[in-house]
């Protein structure tokens, strides 16, 4: 066995569900890295992690973990001294109600266990600066990479005479964002241009698209799909309103990386995370404004020469600096440490994590009754949480 081998890491990701945040904010790169030799690697629901899996890993990282279940795995992750990563791509700890998830982590014991996983972690990864500087404390390592533009396609130029094709694509959060930020622009851009222009909305589709005869796609659930729909819809322009807040500021510029690998020269709002943009060149800023985004897009619509150099610098970001190579070489260049495996056998987990799988499903009914207000007699509640605290290592 080569010294190469003996000093690879293991990493061991964990996830509650593999959502887009969590495939883009580690597990692409980390699967990238292990392609390539330079690490081992595995990725688990937390529900399906054994004590094995566990034992096996030198580093862990937590992919928005939350539930009482993955705080208790995080427990016994520290006292057997793994070196622990939170992925973190929104803040979480600050939810606005108008999320469709906010009913969920804004209630106050979710908060309060995402926080001390936070705290307690020995390293934040997270695509966002804002969210670094918030939430990474002395003695902690801050690791920041890039989400990377998967499976970009190649640049072909349009046609002169063909309609202009302008689309947004994002989930049902951003409905609300689409109508007060974007409707009465495109109405008037419907208007002065007519039929020079298409619009289509693909996930998020707000009350006036039937005015500007858009067509409309539902969102695809499926990560894979929405991006090879995203790919084949042959946009030119794609819409990135964004509201300018706290919340919004720590985001990622996701849809950059989106709209780049489908070749779509795009229209950003010119607040954070978007003013921080690697390819500048790739993009249109604009302010939040009615009169600005309608300039915006007439002058992207009716100087063809200007968006085609847009989708041109895209499609290399792309296939650059935006692409997954160079998101998983920074993460190995930067933090090449990490990626070394810390002792010849890596410390075992102890607990009986069947007990604890049973002792969760407890827990969730308890939490359920408290989220949605239903009375449970007292001697249940009380035998619920004593269940639930109590230590279950052997």
């Amino acid at each position: 066995m080569t010294e190469r081998t003996l000093r690879r890491a293991r990493v061991l990701l964990l996830y509650h569900t593999m959502i887009p945040s969590v495939r883009l904010c580690g597990h692409c790169q980390l699967q990238e890295l292990a392609r390539r030799g330079e690490i081992d690697y595995r990725a688990l629901q937390e529900d399906r992690a054994t004590a094995a899996d566990l034992s096996w890993a030198d580093v862990v990282v937590l992919g928005r973990l939350h539930t009482w279940y993955a705080k208790q795995l995080f427990g016994r992750l520290r006292r057997a001294e793994k070196y622990l990563i939170y992925l973190l791509d929104d803040d979480l700890l600050n939810v606005p109600p108008t999320i469709s998830s906010a009913p969920y982590l804004r209630q106050r014991t979710v908060r309060k266990r995402i926080g001390e996983m936070i705290g307690q972690s020995n390293a934040i990864l997270s695509p966002s600066r804002r969210l670094l500087r918030q939430y990474v404390r002395e003695g902690q390592r801050a690791i920041r990479l890039e989400e990377p533009a998967l499976d970009p396609i190649p640049y072909v130029p349009k046609r002169a005479d063909a309609p202009v094709n302008i689309g947004f694509a994002g989930s049902i959060d951003r409905t609300g964002d689409l109508e007060v930020l974007l409707s009465e622009a495109l109405l008037r851009v419907r208007n002065t241009l007519g039929g020079r222009v298409r619009f289509a909305f693909f996930g998020a589709i707000p009350d006036f698209a039937a005015r500007l005869d858009a067509q409309c796609l539902p969102y695809e659930p499926s990560y894979d799909a929405y991006r090879k729909k995203l790919n084949s819809l042959g946009w030119d322009i794609g819409l990135a309103p964004m509201p300018d807040t706290p919340f919004h500021a720590c985001k990622h510029y996701n849809k950059l990386t989106e709209y780049a690998a489908a070749g779509i020269a795009g229209i950003y709002s010119r607040v954070e995370p978007y003013t921080g943009l690697p390819c500048p060149e790739a993009a249109v800023l604009c302010e939040n404004t009615p009169e600005a985004w309608y300039e915006a897009i007439v002058q992207e619509v009716q100087d063809r020469e200007l968006r085609e150099r847009h989708r041109q610098a895209a499609c290399r970001a792309a296939a650059g600096p935006l692409s997954l190579e160079s998101s998983a070489d920074h993460l190995l260049d930067e933090h090449a440490s990490l990626f070394v495996r810390r002792s010849a056998e890596p410390s075992p987990v102890r607990g009986w994590l069947w007990l604890l799988k049973k002792r969760a499903v407890l827990h969730l009914i308890y939490e359920g009754a408290q989220r949605w207000g239903v009375r449970m007699p007292a001697r249940a509640l009380q035998h619920i949480r004593s269940r639930s605290a109590r230590r279950l290592d052997p």
